[in-house]
């Protein structure tokens, strides 16, 4: 039973069929209910990363949401990765935490849950707060997606649409060129990132001041690009859309960095100042502040006909309420979370009226149901060279927000790496949209490659990687088994044990595990190829129904042709 305790006014219940429970929470506060403990091997977070721990009374595992950070879910999992409970709310703007954690100080075989709901404008108004509870027996990356899928029905108008170029391969400046983008260097770079089929590309921080990197943001602010680096940027813009790209440009939503004439212009109507950021973050809540900054945008789309934005730092709006100035004369809004609500409707509609196939892309931990009506592309937060995070977000992403482009962070290896490592990593974002930011022109045919039959072999099966039924198996291992299934085909990446059992249709097993061989658990017979990292055919045969190793080579590939 459901039960508040403090400040909760009503608990309603609305719905209880086939195992999911929908309850009505009217009031902001506190409430709790307690489940057996049985079965329960693993917490499961939208933004837990590789953190999978059940944690005790004195330190519960939380999951903490709101409109400009994470998202209002939290699952429990049992041995056989078989959902026990997932928790949800229907309401993922106002600021929430959902924890859970054993209690056995009590000594009552219990798991405790437990719903903290803030006071937002929307309960104040008289809003309602639905929540789910879902104890069916499937498997936990189901009942995830049916969570985030009801998360995302409560969105007005619905899940924004996803144009064709938010699923194409894309290339970043970002690690490659940090705060220093060459315009001359980059249309080397993308005039070849064509050639291989890369159709996206994003223009990341640096190019509005002159100058070396500063590393931090100030002198964001004035948003003026870079002579230095484009002497002609209308001509650099024309240049990519003539290689057949599309192109974004970077833009740290809130930030007015402390060296920019806009800081001193505006440093009244600043939220709060970010002194490790050197940059003041501007306050939202004035109509004024929010129409200069969609201002900025449609000057950018109008001047110089770019096709998209990579809205960063959106979560800086996520502040401590102490530390944010006072309501003042000329704000519209108390509340810089409401105020962040109307922003990104406000850019959404001015930029879309342009063009209805506008990019938008944000990142982790910005994530929530809400928030991601407001974009169609959606980025594993930055992880340079490590795949395995990429690929733990890439997981999440996929379990939560399974109606919006999910995107891999962008890849980074050197010079120097081995064709099998950067195999290893475009193999751990096989189920993204991959983000390359590598300096193509600078690295040996081995590695070209290897990135080129990647693309093309993902573009080719972009169908069944990026819609088809999405699972990742073993979260305490790091999900090292992931696969998309349509019903004509399936493709898995084994990343540890190099074990797995035919399906009976035609599937592409991928050999990201540290050993030369595959392992059919047998049941059935089957044809098959083996590939190499470069698309190379090394050798076929016919399996038997038995157990049987079958020798695929590191960074390779099975190709399973169905019993």
């Amino acid at each position: 039973m459901i039960e508040y305790v403090d400040g909760g006014r009503k608990i309603s219940p609305v719905l209880s069929d086939g195992g999911i429970e929908i309850y009505r929470l009217e009031g902001a506060g506190t409430y709790k209910w307690t489940e057996e403990l049985k079965g329960v091997f693993y917490t499961w977070a939208p933004l837990g990363g590789r953190d999978h721990s059940i944690r005790q009374w004195f330190f519960p595992n939380s999951c903490e949401a709101m409109y400009q950070f994470g998202a209002p879910l939290m699952a429990t999992v049992d041995a056989d990765e078989n959902n026990r409970v997932t928790a949800a709310l229907s309401d993922s703007v106002s600021r929430s935490k959902i924890s859970v954690c054993v209690d056995d100080l009590n000594q009552k075989d219990e798991i405790i849950f437990t719903v903290n709901i803030e006071n937002s404008s929307r309960l104040r108004r008289g809003g309602e707060v639905l929540l789910r509870i879902d104890r069916r027996e499937i498997l936990y990356c189901r009942a995830i997606s049916d969570a985030g899928e009801w998360m995302r029905s409560f969105l007005p108008g619905g899940q924004v649409r996803v144009p064709d170029n938010a699923e194409l391969p894309l290339y970043s400046s970002w690690y490659n060129f940090h705060q220093e983008p060459d315009g001359a260097l980059l249309e080397k770079e993308l005039e070849l990132a064509a050639k291989m089929g890369f159709k996206t590309f994003i223009l990341d921080d640096g190019w509005q001041f002159e100058g070396e990197n500063t590393g931090d943001y100030y002198k964001c602010g004035d948003w003026s690009v870079a002579r230095d680096k484009f002497p002609d940027f209308r001509r650099f813009c024309d240049r990519v859309h003539g290689f057949g790209i599309r192109m974004l440009m970077w833009f740290p939503v809130p930030f007015a960095g402390y060296a920019t004439e806009d800081y001193r212009r505006l440093k009244d109507k600043m939220a709060y100042n970010n002194d490790a950021f050197r940059a003041g973050v501007l306050d939202i809540r004035y109509p004024e502040i929010r129409a200069y900054i969609s201002g900025i945008y449609e000057r950018f789309v109008r001047e110089y006909g770019i096709d998209g934005l990579k809205l960063d730092f959106i979560d800086a709006f996520r502040a401590d309420p102490s530390i944010i100035a006072p309501f003042a004369e000329g704000m519209d809004t108390e509340s810089l979370d409401d105020a962040a609500v109307i922003l990104m409707d406000e850019i959404y509609a001015k930029l879309t009226a342009i063009d209805p196939d506008f990019l938008f892309e944000f990142r982790q931990c910005y994530i929530g149901a809400a928030i991601v009506n407001r974009c169609n592309m959606l980025r594993v937060a930055d992880c340079a060279a490590d795949s395995s995070t990429n690929r733990v977000g890439i997981a999440a992403l996929r379990m939560v927000n399974g109606g919006t482009a999910i995107h891999s962070d962008m890849l980074l290896w050197g010079r120097r790496e081995s064709p099998l490592n950067c195999a290893r990593q475009l193999m751990n974002i096989m189920f993204s949209v991959p983000q390359i930011s590598v300096r193509l022109t600078g690295i040996g045919s081995d590695q070209l490659a290897v990135l080129s039959h990647f693309v093309r072999y993902w573009t080719e099966n972009r169908a069944v990687l990026l819609h088809g039924v999405f699972s990742a198996l073993h979260p305490d291992f790091g999900y090292s088994v992931m696969r998309s299934e349509t019903a004509d085909k399936r493709i898995s990446v084994l990343s540890a044990e190099p074990l797995f059992a035919p399906c009976g249709k035609p599937e592409d097993v991928f050999n990201n595990t540290s050993f030369d061989y595959v392992v059919s658990a047998g049941g059935a017979c089957f044809g098959y190829e083996v590939f190499d990292m470069v698309g190379n055919l090394l050798s076929s045969g016919v399996s038997g129904p038995a157990a049987e190793k079958l020798a695929v080579p590191r960074g390779g590939m099975l190709r399973v042709k169905g019993s």
